[in-house]
């Protein structure tokens, strides 16, 4: 029954590591998610000063507004490539958690069949021995019911 109590712990440590992998998972997406969102917001800020850019080159700007708009645009312009490199980073960090999750669950069901298997195993076991001491009962009882008759 140790091999059983042994594998227990074993699945049990295993079912740990896959929670923590889990719980690690879901702090990657929500790391990936929020880095997206601000890669998002970056670039239809970038989007809406381009366009307000091209609108009042339509309708007259002064030098200092123009230099005013590119000047935001140079900045935006690295501020997005940093963003994109964060949700890259972020994305990576997500297929790494998911792949240490899913070798967790891997793990874990893999225990689970030996701990079955042992069980199994114990159980037929315990089968045999109670057939031989039915067998030996009868054996006894067909024994003495000779003597007796």
């Amino acid at each position: 029954m140790s091999h059983s109590t042994a594998l227990d712990t074993l699945l049990e440590l295993s079912a740990r590591e896959a929670d923590a992998a889990a719980e690690s998972l879901g702090k990657a997406n929500a790391q990936r998610a929020d880095a997206r969102q601000r890669l998002a917001m970056l670039q239809q800020l970038r989007d809406e000063y381009a366009q307000k850019l091209q609108d009042h080159t339509r309708t007259g700007l002064s030098f200092a507004s123009y230099r005013n708009f590119v000047g935001f645009m140079e900045k935006i312009d690295p501020a997005i490539a940093g963003q994109k490199d964060i949700e890259a980073t972020a994305s990576a960090r997500v297929e790494r958690a998911q792949l240490a999750w899913q070798n967790c669950r891997k793990e874990g069901k893999t225990w689970e069949r030996l701990l079955e298997r042992a069980q199994s195993a114990a159980d037929g076991k315990a089968a045999r021995a109670d057939r031989k001491l039915m067998d030996e009962f009868a054996a006894r009882a067909s024994f003495t019911a000779k003597e007796a008759g």
